[in-house]
């Protein structure tokens, strides 16, 4: 007779015994039911990690998402603020062309005496209006164009406050010519000062603005113009070298060019206008040099 011995059961025998004169506690759990436990416990332990991982690359990408969100807010509103200035450098770009039509700029940049009778029909500002400058200083024109011979700089914080006006004196020198607005088809009328100084003389902006012709006419040879985008207008002639090219933006006292003796000039200075609403002013009303002497 075959008996088949039955297999024994293996089992984990857990006794607790208690610090007060309390009856142990025992129990028996079975290796399988062990095994069964330890597995359910690793499924967690890796959901856990898993969820953990999960919710980690969750939130950085929501994260990512809120940021990406807000930046194209700002570039929305970036958007609109481009297109309000392509819209003011459109409009400027037309100035300028309008501008260089004026002064009969042609593509080749020499200016056309033929057109400078027209400017006027055209566009107020003109170049063509001066004729050969002489630096007698021992027998200036008059007094009241020429109170003070010698120009410095005058220090002052309305500079700074009033950036895009032109307070700042272009260049210290010898006053040589001054401003005299006459009839506007006598040769003689002279729409801004003239200061003789030495040849290479840095010349500066006399206020913040966007330079709106840089090149070489025949009366004022290596000419500068700048907008100051308020009505002012101001205009550098005769320099030796221009340093700013047409549409670069520039600041006061920034140096735009060296003085020099280019154009229909008998010697080194500097011709210096200044325009307002298309109309010549004489530049002591404005340059602070002139100011309480």
């Amino acid at each position: 007779m075959n008996i088949k011995k039955a297999k024994r059961k293996r089992n984990l025998s857990i006794l607790l015994i208690p610090d007060d004169n309390a009856d142990p506690i025992s129990f028996r759990i079975s290796f399988r039911m062990l095994k069964i436990i330890f597995f359910i416990i690793v499924v967690i332990i890796i959901h856990m990690i898993t969820g953990g991982v999960f919710y980690y690359k969750y939130a950085v990408v929501n994260n990512r998402n809120w940021e990406l969100k807000k930046e194209n807010i700002q570039l929305k509103d970036d958007n609109k603020k481009m297109y309000s200035l392509y819209e003011i450098v459109d409009e400027y770009i037309k100035y300028q062309d309008r501008v260089k039509a004026a002064l009969g700029i042609a593509k080749e940049n020499e200016f056309s005496h033929s057109k400078s009778t027209d400017i006027l029909s055209t566009f107020t500002p003109t170049i063509d209006v001066v004729g050969e400058t002489t630096f007698d200083l021992e027998e200036p024109e008059s007094e009241s164009q020429l109170d003070y011979l010698f120009l410095t700089v005058k220090k002052s914080n309305y500079h700074s406050f009033a950036k895009n006006i032109p307070t700042k004196l272009p260049v210290e020198g010898f006053l040589t010519t001054g401003f005299q607005d006459a009839d506007w088809f006598l040769p003689y009328r002279h729409l801004g000062i003239d200061i003789a100084a030495k040849a290479g003389t840095p010349v500066r902006a006399a206020a913040d603005g966007v330079v709106l012709f840089a090149n070489w006419t025949n009366d004022l040879g290596y000419l500068i113009i700048i907008d100051h985008l308020n009505g002012f207008v101001t205009y550098y002639g005769h320099n030796q070298v221009l340093l700013k090219k047409e549409r670069s933006t520039v600041r006061k006292n920034e140096v735009i060019a060296l003085l020099g003796n280019s154009g229909k000039s008998t010697a080194p200075h500097l011709h210096f206008e200044i325009w307002k609403d298309g109309v010549p002013v004489n530049p002591k009303e404005y340059l602070l040099t002139f100011q309480n002497k």
